[in-house]
């Protein structure tokens, strides 16, 4: 005789089942969309019992406030641990893929023949084999305390997340809950998610305005700890998985950037590297991936998301830097974010979607590299002017309301991330437009007296339209910095864009014919022309001014930032080598009228760096010392740190 019942198929997703909701069987469904929870919404067909407890794991993701022992201890320990039955098919198959290095996701590889034969590449997490055990053991009681980690992470989420879009909150706080909740043997799938949130607390921890100590641990040991024990890990889950998982890629990612926070570009790079090769394993990047059945409808989407944060790390610092992108052609259509998710905000239907900055970039990365914009000298007047007009016409026309140059507003005060986003996005179109123009300044003299005419006039007013949009650049990176206060003092996203705009604005600087006479032939025909009122405007004081704003933002951030403190120095050893034309030379230029007094004090002030300097040279020495100070006429340094740092406690949004 039967002791139990035969347990009903479940037909709907677990919250609908919970809450006896009939279910429409879509993902996400419609009560889960309805309740603005779609990242809750899965389905699990035959087990009904663990559908409840699943849950409400998922549902406690936002209470991370709740106090858990200091020790470590409260951590679950991994005992008991047997090795999980996996299926002989899919063990071959994973095999294959994995020493002919084939990607799953494709639609064309031999391994793509192989699944039509009825063998399904499945998603698998490989249990903890027992050789493992004490050293998994031992790296996990290293850990900081459930508070430290609670409050680096809701720090994290709260003011550093907005900046790269490689986590969706509600997915990433739903798996740490449920790591927390664990009541089964630990897997690698398990063992490379204490990867991610270590990592993301390292990471986090580098943005923190002035804590020297969390919950009474020093900052540096807390640092320390979390990268020394999630390499540790690391370096099991590769053992035991070679292949990877989007969890690997995302770690990854995060590791890269807590080292291009340091000013360490060779380790970022390095690690997003990796980060990239582990995506395209996995076939991330495919739209046949992204289609198959066997994963999570929701963790599909964060790998294409996460894809394209990777592919616009790649792109824009690439070009900086004149390296070989890792991603050499534009990203696939399939390869885009599908779903929209909105915040938790009133009329949320028409808000602007969290990770629309990030598609926006995307977006921006494809416009210019269809236009095939290079880095090197050679540069066509025609073939730039032509960029900057289809840019005008067909990417800034097309951009959503909400992030144009002259934005509609009426969600910034229900989304605060959104303004400091757009920001973000404007800092990478001037920027690029900087690219645009850049090679103009590489031209040889004698050339361009070889020029017709109208090249010529052309070329000047490219050259105004280079020191616009360079203006423009630091003037959104001001407004940023103003934004985020004293926090954020090595985010990479201000101390690149002031260094690459103040370097073309100083050698502008340097050409005795700038920035001439005005031209009043428009730079461009289209209606929207984002460099034009700059560009009537512009003056060599104007120039001079935002250089020396440049120097004393990174000067400010010089005090945490190694990239700061190289940039400010290079900087000012610029100011005080180049060769700015003399008051008397300017006095013999007919056109260029009267002496410029700006001409005087950059004259003046070079001369005393010179004098200073003997080849040998530091930030205190420029900046700070009793000959590197900037001229009492261009204004006290004091001025401009009192309206920066008076801003209060820490930016925790109520944590």
């Amino acid at each position: 005789m039967e002791t139990g019942k035969r347990k009903r198929e479940v037909s709907s997703c677990i919250p609908c089942y919970t809450r006896k909701q009939k279910c429409n069987r879509r993902y996400p469904c419609d009560h889960c969309t309805r309740r603005r929870r779609p990242e809750l919404c899965a389905y699990y067909p035959s087990q009904a019992t663990k559908a409840p407890g699943h849950f409400r794991a998922a549902e406690r993701h936002d209470a991370l406030n709740s106090q858990a022992p200091e020790s470590s201890s409260a951590r679950p320990a991994p005992v008991s641990i047997a090795a999980a039955p996996f299926p002989k098919e899919k063990a071959e198959l994973s095999s294959v893929a994995e020493i002919f290095g084939y990607s799953e996701g494709s639609r064309s590889n031999t391994l793509a023949l192989v699944q039509r034969l009825g063998i399904s590449a499945g998603a698998k997490d490989i249990s903890l084999p027992v050789d493992f055990i004490s050293d998994v053991q031992e790296a996990l009681s290293r850990i900081p305390s459930r508070p430290i980690l609670d409050f680096l992470l809701q720090y994290f989420i709260a003011e550093v997340n907005w900046i790269d879009q490689l986590l969706y909150p509600p997915w990433f706080l739903a798996h740490y809950q449920k790591w927390w909740d664990l009541d089964r043997p630990y897997s690698v799938g398990d063992i490379e998610f204490s990867v991610l949130f270590l990592r993301v607390c390292w990471y986090a921890s580098q943005f923190l305005p002035s804590e020297s100590a969390v919950k009474g641990v020093a900052l540096l040991d807390i640092q320390r700890t979390s990268i020394s024990v999630s390499d540790v890990l690391e370096s099991i889950c590769t053992q035991l998985d070679e292949r990877g998982s989007l969890i690997r890629v995302q770690h990854l990612a995060f590791a890269g950037l807590g080292f291009l926070c340091q000013g360490q570009m060779n380790s970022f790079w390095a690690f997003l590297s990796r980060g990239v090769r582990v995506a395209q394993r996995i076939g991330i990047h495919l739209e046949a991936a992204t289609e198959s059945s066997n994963t999570d409808q929701f963790e599909k989407e964060m790998g294409r998301r996460t894809f394209c944060s990777l592919y616009v790390l790649d792109s824009v610092l690439s070009f900086r830097m004149d390296h070989i992108p890792l991603f050499p052609n534009r990203l696939q259509a399939g390869s885009m974010p599908r779903m929209h998710l909105v915040p938790e905000v009133e009329n949320s239907a028409d808000a602007p979607d969290v990770f629309a900055e990030r598609i926006l970039q995307v977006q921006l990365v494809d416009f210019w590299k269809k236009q095939s914009l290079t880095t090197g000298p050679e540069y066509d007047v025609l073939a730039a002017q032509e960029r900057y007009d289809r840019f005008c016409a067909e990417f800034l026309l097309t951009m959503p309301p909400a992030f144009s140059l002259e934005p509609d507003t009426q969600w910034d005060s229900r989304l605060p991330k959104l303004r400091l986003q757009r920001q973000i996005l404007q800092i990478a179109i001037f920027d690029s437009l900087c690219y645009n123009f850049r090679p103009a300044l590489l031209q040889d003299p004698t050339q361009i007296g070889l020029l017709p005419g109208y090249k010529q006039v052309l070329l000047a007013s490219h050259k105004k339209a280079l020191a616009s949009a360079a203006l423009k650049v630091l003037e959104r990176v001001s407004i940023l910095h103003n934004m985020i206060g004293e926090s954020h003092t090595r985010y990479p996203g201000i101390i690149i864009p002031t260094f690459e705009a103040a370097v073309p604005l100083l050698c502008l600087c340097a050409d005795a014919e700038f920035p001439g006479e005005t031209i009043d032939a428009s730079l461009t025909t289209g209606t929207l022309h984002p460099l034009s009122t700059t560009m009537a405007n512009l003056t060599r004081n104007e120039c001079v001014q935002a250089i020396k704003g440049a120097v004393e933002r990174l000067q400010v951030f010089a005090e945490l930032s190694k990239m700061a403190e190289a940039g400010a120095r290079a900087l000012a050893s610029l100011i005080a080598r180049i060769e700015f034309p003399s008051t008397q030379a300017r006095q013999q230029n007919n056109t260029m009228g009267a002496i410029d007094p700006t001409m005087e004090l950059v004259d003046a002030w070079k001369e005393e760096q010179m004098e200073s300097l003997n080849g040998v040279f530091t930030v205190s020495d420029i900046l700070r010392g009793p000959h590197g100070t900037f001229p009492a006429a261009w204004g006290g340094v004091e001025g401009f740190g009192g309206s920066l740092w008076d801003k209060g406690g820490l930016p925790f949004s109520g944590i």
